[in-house]
Order: structure tokens, then C-alpha cells, then sequence
């Protein structure tokens, strides 16, 4: 019960620290939220879940540790890639619009999956999606902790279990054109 209680009041915590209202107790370009997508959690779901939820998608064994696969949405406006670590656990995924010219006509359909729906929102409150402006990035999660360059934000995850894990978006004309969630090795 005491171990309920601690667990609840620590998410509670960092539910309070990400409210917009509240921003004095927060550190510049921080979320505390998993960093999650199409149902995959960065650093806590394995190739086989991915399998399971999205399909076999396009996998190629020389990216990652041991492999990573690709996967488009049903419209072909969009592409999930996701990138295993060690013991085949996701480490790197990552939303882009459009499809990648280097597939195949075959692997595209292939990599076609009805369960990746690339206007899933997520940030706080899920209010951000690909196509979001820079303003409505800024409203939602404050000043990134790093400017990568003008066009490419990063943002850390304090939530995060041992490893440091990173939310990354990539601008084009002022709108999000990607988005990378992805853990530091």
C-alpha cells in the first residue's frame, strides 16, 4: 500500500510539473510524460510488440543493434520508422510526412499498415500533431532545451527510467514535418 501511495504522488508530481499553469517547478525543456507512439513505448516495447500492433511492416537487419523496420500509414502520407536497441528493445522511433523514395513499389505496400495513424497527437494534454506550428510546439511544451539548429528542437524526458530519452521535431515552413522519440546510448 505505502508503495501505492509513493507511486501515485510521484506521478501526480509530474502531472503538476507539465501543466501549463505550473511552470516555476519545471526545467526549461523538460517533459514528463513516455514517450509513445502508435501504441510503441520508447526504451519498454520490444520488435515483437511492435509485430503485433502494427504488422511486419519493412524490416531492415543493418539499422540499430538489431534491426529496424518501416512502416506507412493507409493514405501513404506518412512514415513510422522504429530502430531496436539491444534484446531487440525499441530505441529510436520516429513520424515523418511522406514516404521515402528508397522503398521499393513492393516494400511500400508492404510497409503499409492500417494501425499507424500518423495524426495521433501526443505532447501534453495530446494536443500536438504532425503539422503542428512552432507557436503551438512553444505553447504546449515551452522553450526546448536545446536548439538543435532553427528547424530542429529537442526536449528531454525527466520521466525517463536510467537512460536519458529525447523528444526531437523537425520543422519545415514553421510546421512539424517530424517528429523522433529516442533513447541516448
Amino acid at each position: 500500500m505505502r508503495t501505492f501511495v509513493l507511486v501515485l504522488l510521484l506521478t501526480l508530481a509530474c502531472l503538476q510539473s507539465d501543466s501549463p499553469a505550473s511552470s516555476s517547478g519545471k526545467l526549461k525543456g523538460t517533459v514528463c510524460w513516455p514517450l509513445n507512439f502508435a501504441g510503441i513505448t520508447v526504451s519498454v516495447n520490444t520488435d515483437s510488440q511492435v509485430q503485433r500492433l502494427l504488422g511486419k511492416g519493412v524490416f531492415r537487419q543493418d539499422e540499430g543493434h538489431t534491426g529496424g523496420r518501416y512502416f506507412i500509414d493507409l493514405n501513404r502520407t506518412a512514415t513510422l520508422h522504429i530502430v531496436e536497441g539491444v534484446d531487440q528493445v525499441i530505441e529510436d522511433l520516429t513520424v515523418t510526412e511522406g514516404v521515402s523514395h528508397k522503398f521499393t513499389i513492393p516494400e511500400q505496400t508492404n510497409a503499409v499498415s492500417k494501425w499507424f495513424d500518423p495524426h495521433e497527437p501526443f505532447g501534453n494534454y495530446h494536443a500536438l500533431q504532425l503539422g503542428s506550428s512552432k507557436g503551438m510546439v512553444l505553447g504546449n511544451l515551452g522553450e526546448p532545451q536545446r536548439r538543435v539548429t532553427p528547424d530542429k528542437w529537442e526536449y528531454e524526458s525527466t520521466c525517463a527510467c536510467e537512460i536519458p530519452s529525447y523528444l526531437t521535431f523537425s520543422f519545415k515552413a514553421g510546421r512539424v514535418i517530424q517528429v523522433e522519440l529516442s533513447d541516448e546510448e
